[in-house]
């Protein structure tokens, strides 16, 4: 065979036993996907921002670690354009956070704090953008925050009332102002909203009776809150008494009067005290506590005038006022 043509047979069977199949792909432009939920919120002197970084790659690859993470504020511009706005935007230091497990990225939670001072009184965007190894392999920016950036606001000052009702709580309120009432109770880990009031007045009918409970309330406006108020810690005794007892009638029969009022709603209801009145003489507390709302009265007599009035006990031993009088002839 001539040295020619063996040269041709190894180069063929070369390329066939290599294993190689499909096409060679280029290489990856390690450029990372849009971050897509920036937020931003003014609280008390500073803008909080959140975002997430992208576990991957616009063609899919796991990214372990970021080189630049790039956030901006500026002025808006309109019509609005990033390269535009981005030019006289001013680039804020973001913490790169630590690196992803390279077989399993996650999202990785970013947050930082900057003055909101530096933007006061201005109509303002926020975006960032990030890259890896190249700083000229930027993904795109991201979801665009506008917001106006305000005088700080205020923390309400509040004070607090126990009622039959519940919990009141009471602030001066600003105009335009929305208030987030936040409870922390025996059994939770942190403080829970348990409301919101546009004025400065707030009831938490859910609260009991003996619990301590502390209560904050945050004020906001637009995209700004205040810094939560002091902590107001509550605990008060059930010292309210039942509603009156109403409806009360008497009903004269051949031996007995049969007297009978409407049941109390309230909830903690422990029973009924009666009180009888003979010929327009005093009030006199007839027995104990009355479990139903009706009681047969035997200790009449005949040509006798009867006056019966109804209270209400609950199970502190919380009395109400009597009822209106009832009277009848036997």
């Amino acid at each position: 065979m001539r040295p020619a043509a063996a040269a041709v047979l190894f180069v063929i069977f070369f390329a066939s036993g290599c294993g190689y199949v499909g096409p060679v792909l280029p290489p990856s432009p390690e450029i990372p996907n849009t971050i897509s939920n920036l937020t931003v919120t003014e609280r008390g002197d500073e803008l909080v921002i959140y975002f997430s970084t992208p576990p991957r790659t616009t063609d899919g690859l796991p990214i372990r670690e970021f080189e630049n993470l790039d956030l901006r504020v500026g002025p808006n511009v309109t019509p609005f354009d990033f390269a535009r706005w981005a030019a006289g935007a001013k680039p804020y230091d973001v913490e790169i956070p630590s690196p992803s497990d390279k077989d399993d990225p996650q999202p990785k939670p970013v947050s930082l704090q900057i003055p909101a001072a530096d933007w006061q009184g201005q109509h303002v965007a926020i975006a960032v953008r990030s890259s890896l190894k190249r700083n000229d392999h930027f993904s795109a920016w991201s979801n665009r925050v506008v917001l106006d950036v305000v005088a700080p606001l205020q923390p309400p000052v509040v004070t607090w009332q126990g009622t039959s009702k519940g919990v009141v709580l009471n602030w001066k309120a600003s105009p335009d102002t929305r208030y987030e009432v936040l409870r922390q109770g025996p059994s939770d880990k942190a403080p829970v909203d348990v409301g919101s009031a546009n004025d400065g007045f707030f009831l938490d009918p859910s609260a009991q009776y003996d619990t301590s409970y502390s209560y904050s309330v945050v004020a906001k406006s637009g995209a700004a809150e205040s810094l939560p108020s002091k902590i107001v810690v509550v605990n008060f005794p059930d010292k309210f008494p039942p509603a009156v007892p109403a409806s009360i009638t008497a009903l004269a029969g051949p031996e007995t009067i049969e007297v009978s009022w409407q049941r109390s709603p309230d909830s903690d209801l422990q029973g009924y005290f009666l009180y009888r009145s003979t010929n327009k003489g005093p009030y006199e507390r007839q027995g104990t506590l009355i479990n139903l709302p009706t009681y047969t009265d035997k200790q009449v007599q005949h040509g006798k005038t009867y006056s019966y009035e109804v209270s209400a006990v609950d199970q502190k031993g919380n009395e109400s006022d009597r009822s209106n009088a009832t009277e009848v002839s036997f």
